[in-house]
């Protein structure tokens, strides 16, 4: 009896062990531009504990928050540490790189690793991963922390650009802003995959209202490469990407490209599923949370009431009274969607006066997120700001 009671006491210390490092982890995950705060349900370490093994989160402890550097490199700082090879550390890495708990490229042929954020990152490298109880989890999360989290960042880490058709010719509009001319001037291949939203709603028993296509992501470069060799996703033609774009369209899905000027990534997003548009539309000025070069404007005399705005905006920017639509500019973050169903041609996309440039690359852009990251004071106001409708 008395060996079993030590038995249990010796399991209790053994666990205390296992949360620390998790919560060791989570500190470390924070220090990241986009960072992964904690919270007191101890949710965020449910999420860490389903993506690394205790051995591997130990190991996650010792890399860079978003810099690359090669086996070698973590090695020197883990190794004798965690008592490693140099061999172990490095099977360590592939194995996390094939789960999606970090990102791997390679770098004039030699692989090099580094943590990426929970958005977009890890959660969206868990496509073929995702569960029920995972993703409920996530949502779990995005609403205590994460969505402070992502709304408070420095500049958001995905672009709203405008759907094709919604674009005049006297639109002088940027290359970075022209989601096809994106896709038809990259040398890289192009792969889709899955949409993990969608794909977690669908395991909830909440299809996607506005598609039946669970394929809504595009990748290219490293973010391509990496979905690619490890079967997240299949390589399609420029003619493919350019139909599903097409298709996009009609079916009224948001076009969100990484915020960079040459993007890695580019999703289909819904208001139904999407956890960023679904973030945004809580608060009552989406338009100070998105990067977006255009809002739309409507002529009153021109507008029959048809309420078809209503039906494509995913930010409910719009609402029919006495037989005419009535806009909130303040929700609108320059998709386009409803100008291309406006029949009568009362919506019309306007480029704001200052063009907001996106960072060069995923560095860039972290680089600019990380200068301006707010402590958690900070975030909160901001927070607090836009839930109360205020200018951030």
């Amino acid at each position: 009896m008395k060996q079993a009671a030590l038995s249990l006491k010796d399991k209790l210390v053994e666990l205390r062990k296992w949360e620390k490092t998790y919560k060791a982890l989570q500190k470390h995950l924070d220090k990241q531009p986009m960072g992964y705060p904690g919270t007191f349900s101890g949710v965020e370490r449910r999420i860490l504990k389903a993506m690394f093994s205790l051995d591997e989160a130990r190991l996650a402890m010792h890399m860079e928050c978003w810099q690359f550097e090669t086996a070698d490199a973590i090695f020197n700082k883990a190794g004798e540490v965690l008592g490693m090879t140099l061999d172990e550390v490095a099977g360590r890495l592939s194995a996390m790189e094939k789960k999606g708990a970090i990102f791997a490229k390679k770098v004039e042929g030699v692989w090099q690793y580094a943590l990426h954020p929970i958005i977009i990152g890890m959660y969206e490298m868990q496509v073929k991963w995702m569960t029920p109880g995972l993703y409920l989890d996530l949502r779990e999360y995005a609403t205590k922390m994460l969505g402070i989290e992502y709304l408070t960042t420095a500049i958001p880490q995905v672009r709203v650009v405008p759907v094709g058709k919604s674009i005049t010719p006297e639109h002088s509009i940027a290359t970075y802003d022209e989601i096809r001319n994106i896709i038809e001037r990259t040398d890289r291949d192009i792969c889709m995959a899955e949409c993990i939203c969608r794909k977690g709603k669908a395991m909830l028993g909440e299809p996607c209202k506005a598609t039946d296509r669970l394929e809504a992501c595009l990748g290219f470069g490293d973010f391509g490469d990496m979905y690619k060799r490890n079967g997240w996703a299949r390589t399609i033609t420029k003619e493919e990407a350019l139909e599903r774009l097409d298709q996009a369209e009609k079916e009224g899905l948001v076009i969100q490209p990484a915020n960079e000027i040459n993007p890695e990534y580019i999703c289909l997003c819904c208001g139904c599923c999407c956890g960023i548009l679904e973030m945004m539309s809580t608060m009552p000025r989406p338009a100070d949370f998105a990067a977006s070069n255009y809002f739309v404007a409507l002529d009153e005399t021109l507008c029959n009431g048809c309420g078809k705005c209503v039906r494509r905006c995913q930010m409910n920017a719009f609402v029919v009274k006495d037989k005419m639509a009535v806009l909130n500019i303040d929700k609108c973050i320059g998709c386009g969607l409803c100008v291309t169903t406006c029949k009568t041609g009362a919506l019309k996309l306007v480029k704001k006066e200052v063009e907001t440039v996106p960072p060069k690359n995923t560095e860039e852009m972290f680089q600019r997120i990380m200068a301006g990251k707010k402590g958690t004071v900070g975030k909160l106001l901001t927070a607090t700001k836009g839930a109360l409708g205020l200018k951030p």
